[in-house]
C-alpha cells in the first residue's frame, strides 16, 4: 500500500516536525506500508494557503497514493468544513486517510462511519455562522448602518461627469478611474439632483433579471448544489423568484422600492449574502442582477 505522510507545522513551532514525521514512518512500518510521498509544510496558522496539501490531494484525484497519513486532523484541515470535505472526497476517491493522534483510520468501516459524524458537526458549524451573520447584519439595518459593497464609484460621480462632458468613452472613464464600466453607465444614467418631482412618491418594483453562478474553490469540493438551494430558499425567495429553467442559472426577481438609493442597497446586499452563502461551503459566486426594462445592471 503507497501512502503519503504530510506534516505541517506553524512558523513558530517547526521543532515538533521531526516528531511528526517519525511517529508517521514508524506507523506505516508496522503496517507494512510504503511511504511514497514525505511531505512537510511550514505557514502561520492564519494562512489558508497551503500549497503542498493541494499538490497532494491532485495526486490522491490521479491515484497515484493509496492513503494519507497525517499526525494529528489539525494539521489538516483548516475548519471543520474543509476537513469533511476533503475526507469525504478522499473516501469517494477510495483513498485512505489516517491520523494517529485521534485514531482516525478511514481505510476501517469504524474510520469511514466517523466521516458521517464530523458532517453533521460541520453543519452545526455553518448554521450557527450563518445565523450570526443574518443577525449582524438585521442588526446594523436596525442601527441605520451601511450594509454591503461600499459605493467607491458613486464618490467619484463628479469626476465621470466631467470626462464624459470632455468627450471621453464610457471604457476609458473606467479604466482611468480604476472602476467597472457598469458603474460608469449607471452613475452617467442617472438624473440630475435636484431634478427629481416634488410628488409623493409611489412604491417602485424592479422587475430583474438575475444570472447567478456558483463554483467549488477547489475540485475536491462538491457544495454547488446545496449553496445554490440555500441561496433560492433563503435569499431570493422574498424576491419571488422564478427560475427560468429547471437546470438554470437565470432568474426572474420583483424587488419593491421607493427610492433609488434604497435599491441599490437592496441589490448590493443581495449579491452580498449570496457571496457570504458561498463563502461558508467554499465555494463562490459571479452574479449579475439586470434591470428588465433598462440597461442598468449590478454585478
Amino acid at each position: 500500500m503507497k501512502v503519503a505522510c504530510y506534516a505541517r507545522v506553524s512558523t513558530h513551532d517547526q521543532q515538533t516536525l521531526p516528531l511528526q514525521l517519525k511517529a508517521m514512518e514508524e506507523y506505516a512500518k508496522r503496517r507494512e506500508w510504503t511511504i511514497t510521498e514525505r511531505i512537510s509544510e511550514i505557514g502561520s496558522g492564519k494562512d489558508d494557503n497551503r500549497p503542498k496539501r493541494e499538490e497532494l490531494l491532485k495526486k490522491a484525484y490521479r491515484r497515484e497514493i493509496d492513503a494519507i497519513l497525517v499526525w494529528k486532523l489539525d494539521r489538516w484541515g483548516r475548519s471543520l468544513a474543509d476537513l469533511v470535505s476533503t475526507l469525504k472526497n478522499l473516501t469517494d476517491l477510495k483513498v485512505g486517510f489516517i491520523s494517529l493522534t485521534e485514531a482516525i483510520d478511514l481505510t476501517t468501516p469504524t474510520g469511514r462511519a466517523l466521516t458521517g459524524m464530523l458532517s453533521v458537526f460541520a453543519e452545526f458549524e455553518r448554521d450557527i455562522l450563518r445565523e450570526r451573520i443574518k443577525a449582524g447584519i438585521d442588526q446594523s439595518r436596525m442601527n441605520g448602518k451601511p450594509h454591503g459593497r461600499p459605493r467607491s464609484a458613486l464618490n467619484k460621480a463628479s469626476e465621470i461627469a466631467k470626462l464624459n462632458a470632455e468627450g471621453v468613452s464610457k471604457s476609458k472613464i473606467a479604466s482611468t478611474l480604476g472602476i467597472g464600466r457598469t458603474s460608469v453607465r449607471r452613475i452617467l444614467s442617472q438624473p440630475l439632483a435636484g431634478a427629481s418631482s416634488q410628488l409623493p412618491q409611489q412604491p417602485k418594483k424592479l422587475e430583474a433579471h438575475l444570472w447567478l453562478s456558483v463554483t467549488n474553490n477547489s475540485k475536491f469540493v462538491r457544495g454547488m448544489s446545496r449553496v445554490r438551494k440555500e441561496i433560492e430558499d433563503a435569499i431570493l425567495y422574498p424576491y419571488d423568484a422564478k427560475k427560468l429553467k429547471d437546470d438554470g442559472q437565470e432568474y426572474h426577481l420583483t424587488i419593491p422600492y421607493e427610492k433609488e438609493s434604497e435599491l441599490d442597497k437592496i441589490v448590493n446586499d443581495v449579491l452580498d449574502e449570496m457571496e457570504s452563502t458561498a463563502d461558508m461551503r467554499n465555494c463562490s459566486t459571479e452574479a449579475i442582477i439586470k434591470d428588465r426594462n433598462s440597461d442598468r445592471q449590478w454585478d
